[in-house]
């Protein structure tokens, strides 16, 4: 059984992630985690009442969390975490122990500092995470059907690593996949080899069941901005895309601005990290 962990915090934000995981654990039939990381930050969030045990209010907030679960197997089989220390590297270090298949996590929580709060958690979550990430706008509302998922190809080598996690989603969610080749210049090679990638992602999409693949190729200079015109034009439910975490940052594969990407992007992104520079990192 797959196991997907949810980071909550309680806000709206949180909540809405939380309904993004459930929509997907329905599908795949996985096992939820709900884990909630208590430092001076969350602490701060639940606005609690003075003398109020911040731990059984935490529970209680658990409960009813999991009592709007409909699915009687996926609520039977919901675990509940409270671990203490920095968001980040809990998250990340928990993930690794449980052996966690995907991670959920809010991109956008409310305004001003705690926005940027958010955005840099959820950025640094995807950097440092040795599973898939997939983040979600506070104001993406699940109620919107998951029927078309974009793929960027370029061409670098670790480009089709994404295709599996990507068309199972396709499959379970009976939605269309968008391949879309980006060309970042006229180099006859390179545009060769983007599209030869491409035409072995769309080869992969059909032979493992996804019953509508689209092909597109554009010339950008900006990837992420491109990225997310094509994907808001024909309504996507989801962009998946590769990430390389570096030191003391990130950098998308796409040679765009990842960070940016995460925070402005109104559709969920899953962020899929280079099983090679996983394996070269040092103390994981």
């Amino acid at each position: 059984m797959e196991k997907f962990l949810v980071a909550v915090d309680f806000s709206e934000s949180s909540k809405n992630t939380f309904d993004h995981a459930l929509s997907v654990a329905e599908k795949f039939n996985a096992k939820l985690i709900l884990m909630w990381v208590e430092n001076s930050n969350s602490v701060k969030n639940l606005k609690l009442e003075k003398g109020v045990d911040i731990h059984v209010a935490v529970n209680e907030r658990f409960d009813n969390l999991i009592a709007s679960i409909s699915n009687v197997a996926i609520r039977n089989n919901v675990e509940v975490r409270l671990e203490k220390g920095d968001t980040v590297n809990t998250v990340v270090k928990s993930a690794k122990k449980l052996e966690i298949n995907l991670i959920f996590e809010g991109s956008h929580g409310a305004h001003g500092f705690r926005k940027y709060l958010l955005g840099s958690i959820a950025n640094k979550i995807i950097a440092e995470a040795t599973c898939p990430v997939i983040t979600v706008r506070h104001n993406r509302g699940v109620n919107r059907a998951l029927k078309v998922i974009v793929i960027p190809i370029d061409s670098t080598l670790d480009t089709r690593q994404k295709l599996p996690l990507s068309v199972k989603l396709a499959r379970l969610f009976d939605a269309e996949i968008h391949l879309l080749g980006l060309y970042f210049n006229n180099v006859d090679n390179i545009k060769r080899l983007i599209n030869s990638y491409t035409e072995q992602a769309e080869t992969y999409c059909i032979k493992n069941g996804v019953k509508n693949v689209v092909v597109h190729y554009i010339k950008t200079e900006d990837g992420a901005r491109t990225i997310l015109n094509y994907a808001k034009k024909v309504d996507a439910g989801l962009i998946s895309v590769m990430i390389d975490a570096e030191l003391g940052g990130s950098m998308w594969s796409l040679r765009s601005q990842g960070k940016q990407f995460v925070n402005q992007s109104p559709i969920p992104i899953l962020s899929i990290a280079n099983r090679e520079l996983i394996k070269s990192r040092p103390g994981l």
